[in-house]
This record gives structure tokens, C-alpha cells and sequence, in this order.
């Protein structure tokens, strides 16, 4: 077992969504408490468009994450066991 396989990923994709979450709850909450008015489609669509940039930039990092591990040469002090 590698050192890279006990790692544990960071999960962008489900803190992404309860990001959208928090914000559609915190418009909803706003909208009917401070009587906000805005347009809604074009908020959601808004929402959705930043929500695929940062899925999209998380996903970059962890392929450069996973490239920079995979052309490192293993430590002196590590050993494969088969």
C-alpha cells in the first residue's frame, strides 16, 4: 500500500453543492424576510455558471495534484510489499 493510497481526497463536488444549497436557502430566507427583489433565473443561472467554474477548477487541481505525485520518484525509506 502505497503512501498516496491511505490519503484521503477532498471532497470539491459535495462542498460545491452545499454552497448552492446555503445560498438558494439564504436568497429564499432574504427574499421573504428583507423583501429582496431580484430575477431569479438569471441568480440561478448565475449560481449554476460559478458552481461549474469551481468544478472545473477542482478538477484541474487534483489532475496537476495527481501528476506531480505520479512523476515522483519514491523516498529512499520506502517499501513495496507485494
Amino acid at each position: 500500500m502505497n503512501s498516496n493510497d491511505s490519503e484521503t481526497k477532498f471532497p470539491s463536488g459535495t462542498l460545491i453543492f452545499g454552497l448552492i444549497v446555503i445560498a438558494v436557502a439564504v436568497t429564499t430566507m432574504g427574499g421573504e424576510i428583507l423583501s429582496w427583489h431580484f430575477d431569479r433565473s438569471l441568480f440561478f443561472i448565475g449560481l449554476i455558471a460559478l458552481a461549474g467554474i469551481g468544478l472545473i477548477g477542482s478538477g484541474i487541481a487534483s489532475a496537476r495534484r495527481n501528476h506531480t505525485r505520479s512523476t515522483e520518484l519514491p523516498g529512499p525509506d520506502s517499501t513495496e510489499t507485494h
